[in-house]
């Protein structure tokens, strides 16, 4: 059934122009925030958790509007997803603005290492890797295996229109360092650990599960690790966000290290724009966390995760 939606979402983005659709999302949306109580109260108990980790208190109501505009802006993401499948020359020139971003790409890529994109589930990550694609880099991400293999086989079309080489999860290690030993870019989502680890890191101010693989891999191949991330802007434009690179050296630093360097990237950039982090369950909930990715990973059915919210967390993915 959701590979049928999934294609009518697909017509539907063909059919209206971008701010027609944009203002049907965003009516679905309302109505989304008004019903998904549990969704609702995931989303502002994370908000809550960033301001707190910032030092910041926002009042209840504060925290509500905060929450709808996340959900609203979603909304827009799902519009954009299917309106932008392929992206020709004229179609990036308007809607996205490099700024610096080719100039220290090229400067990565001249050691020859290959470089590992860190982006996260916020603004338009999708998008922000398919634009450089465009471009004429070449990037690898990787993606779960969707147990529906026609559903699979949909997502790896949409990845494939967009210019982007998908790795599957099961054999990501492998496959990221031949990669980057081709001089290639990785695209990691860093906010989201899909294992069953019990690791955490300190983000915002609390344990949370993130995924060590990006540390991992730039220890063990001397790649350098680039924080990026593109955020709609108010006009519905896009831009990124480019952080310090982060050299990891396996011979003074350890995978927690790293992992606290990349923690603090993702804090700085989710801190300035969290109405756009799109995270529907309690981050910090270790073993909820944790049931969730393997639900949403490999398809395990688990009590402690509802339908809703692991197909949310597949939606995008």
């Amino acid at each position: 059934m959701k590979y049928y939606w999934l294609k009518f979402a697909e017509l539907l983005s063909r059919l209206f122009p971008r701010r027609m659709t944009y203002g049907i999302a965003r009516r679905l949306a309302d109505l989304y925030v008004l019903f998904d109580k549990r969704g609702r109260e995931n989303v502002i108990g994370n908000l809550r958790q960033i301001q707190a980790g910032s030092g910041v208190a926002l009042s209840p109501r504060a925290l509500h509007s905060l929450a709808r505009e996340n959900f609203l802006n979603f909304a827009k993401y799902l519009v954009d997803f299917f309106k932008f499948l392929r992206l020709d020359p004229k179609c990036i020139d308007e809607i996205v603005h490099f700024g610096n971003v080719p100039t220290v790409l090229d400067n990565l890529l001249a050691h020859g290492k290959g470089v590992i994109f860190l982006s996260a589930h916020l603004g338009n990550w999708e998008l922000g890797a398919a634009a450089l694609a465009a471009t004429g880099y070449k990037v690898n991400t990787v993606a779960l295996r969707v147990p529906d293999k026609k559903l699979d086989e949909l997502y790896r079309h949409y990845r494939a229109s967009r210019g982007l080489y998908p790795i599957p999860f099961g054999r990501a290690g492998r496959e990221c360092m031949a990669a980057l030993r081709r001089n290639e870019i990785i695209g990691l989502v860093a906010d989201r650990d899909f294992t069953g680890s019990n690791q955490t890191v300190e983000f915002f101010g609390r344990p949370a599960r993130l995924p060590d693989g990006p540390a991992k891999l730039a220890l063990a191949t001397g790649a350098p690790l680039l924080p990026i991330f593109m955020v709609r802007l108010p006009d519905d434009t896009f831009g990124y966000i480019v952080e310090e690179p982060i050299w990891a050296d396996k011979s003074r630093q350890t995978v927690d290290d790293v992992m606290r360097q990349i923690a603090m990237a993702l804090e700085r950039v989710i801190r300035q724009h969290s109405e756009q982090w799109f995270l529907f369950h309690n981050l910090w909930d270790i073993e909820v966390d944790r049931a969730l990715a393997t639900a949403t990973a490999f398809g395990a059915a688990t009590k402690d995760v509802t339908n809703s919210e692991a197909n949310r967390a597949a939606t995008h993915e």
